[in-house]
C-alpha cells in the first residue's frame, strides 16, 4: 500500500501556512486560485514533488512550493527598506525552522528556500512588488 500524498500535501501546506502566519501577521493563502487585493499578503503555490528512495516499508518525497510575498507598491523612500526587512524576517523564519511537524505527527525535514527573485512578474498584479522563492522539503512516509 502506497502513502497517500494528497494528505501529505495538505499537511505540509497547513504547517507552512501556520508557521508563516504566526510570524508575518498578514494573510497567507495556499489555494491554487486564491486571489487577494490586500496591501500585503503571501501565497503558497504547490509546484510538484519528486519521489526519492522507495523500500518495502517506506519512501520519501521532496515537495516543491513557490512562496510569493506581495506588497502593494508605494512611492516613498521607506518602501524598499520595508520590503527588504519583511523579506529578511520570512527568510530567517524558514531558516530557523528546517523541520516542520505535520498534523499526522510525521515531519517535513530539510525545509529550505531557494534563491530570491525581487520584483517577480505576476499576471494581474501590476500594482504589487512581488518577492518569490522556491521552498523545498522532504517527507519520509511509511508504505506498510
Amino acid at each position: 500500500m502506497a502513502v497517500t500524498y494528497k494528505n501529505v500535501w495538505k499537511n505540509v501546506l497547513v504547517a507552512l501556512k501556520s508557521k508563516i502566519k504566526a510570524e508575518m501577521k498578514c494573510p497567507v493563502f495556499s489555494n491554487f486560485d486564491e486571489t487577494s487585493k490586500a496591501n500585503q499578503f503571501i501565497r503558497l503555490i504547490p509546484q510538484g514533488s519528486e519521489q526519492g528512495d522507495v523500500t518495502k516499508f517506506s519512501e520519501h518525497r521532496t515537495f516543491n512550493v513557490d512562496i510569493q510575498y506581495y506588497f502593494m507598491k508605494r512611492n516613498n523612500a521607506q518602501f524598499q527598506d520595508y520590503v527588504l526587512n519583511q523579506v529578511s524576517i520570512l527568510e530567517a523564519l524558514i531558516h530557523d525552522n528546517i523541520t516542520l511537524t505535520l498534523a499526522d505527527s510525521t515531519k517535513a525535514v530539510n525545509v529550505t528556500l531557494g534563491d530570491l527573485e525581487l520584483n517577480a512578474e505576476v499576471e494581474d498584479y501590476d500594482d504589487y512588488f512581488v518577492c518569490e522563492w522556491n521552498l523545498t522539503c522532504t517527507h519520509f512516509g511509511n508504505t506498510a
